[in-house]
């Protein structure tokens, strides 16, 4: 049992090994960094150290996947800015898209339970905005085990940001909500409902405050 313990370590990292090899030839890859034998990776990213880039990775071009960030489930488009201690996390089949030109502040999650769907010029600061695809109120409402993942008790719901969005720090967005282009969130808010285009909101439940179109776009 031992032996294989360290066989297993020594295939992995030979295997690490290889697949940083690979990617250094047109990519910058940090020290004590993982890579998953499944991913993709474009040209001049950044992946600095001690980064986790899990499963079904798809990093675009120009990309900076920050220190000690824990990716999975996860394609981001050209130039793209993933920070320092970012944490995607999840149960089930969903999956995160990001566009061009977006950023993830310092220690926000991204929950892929369901699909998260960010745009392109997107900035959701940092530190410590949550976006959530389920709710388990349910489960500890009725004393569930966490393995107990029924639907009715542990719903998920896809979330869809659209383009030139910025979101505050703080933030927590709830399940099912789209938060329409051209938008702001201010920080410390939490978003119970949709958003539409060219508005500011914010609070606890996050309130529209005013329309945001002749302010940048007259």
């Amino acid at each position: 049992m031992v032996l294989g313990f360290y066989k297993y370590i020594f295939k992995t990292k030979v295997s690490q090994s290889i697949l940083k090899y690979k990617y250094r030839v047109k990519n910058q890859i940090g020290r004590h960094v993982y890579l998953s034998p499944d991913i993709k990776i474009g040209t001049n990213c950044q992946v600095r150290d001690y980064a986790t880039l899990g499963p079904k990775v798809i990093l675009a071009n120009n990309i900076i996947i920050g220190s000690y960030a824990k990716i999975n489930n996860i394609s981001i488009g050209d130039n793209s800015h993933i920070e320092t201690g970012v944490i995607c996390t999840g149960y089930g089949e969903g999956k995160i898209e990001i566009g061009r030109e977006s950023y993830i502040g310092v220690y926000n999650i991204l929950d892929w339970s369901s699909k998260i769907s960010i745009g392109n010029y997107v900035h959701i600061a940092g530190p410590s905005t949550g976006i959530w695809t389920h709710s388990s109120v349910g489960q500890a409402i009725t004393g569930l085990s966490l393995r107990n993942k029924d639907p009715k008790y542990r719903p998920t719901a896809q979330i869809s940001i659209q383009d030139n969005v910025y979101i505050g720090g703080n933030c927590t967005i709830y399940p099912g909500i789209t938060i329409g282009h051209h938008s702001i969130v201010t920080p410390n808010s939490v978003v119970t409902k949709d958003i539409k285009p060219y508005s500011m909101v914010g609070g606890v439940p996050a309130k529209f405050i005013k329309n945001i179109y002749d302010e940048y776009f007259n």
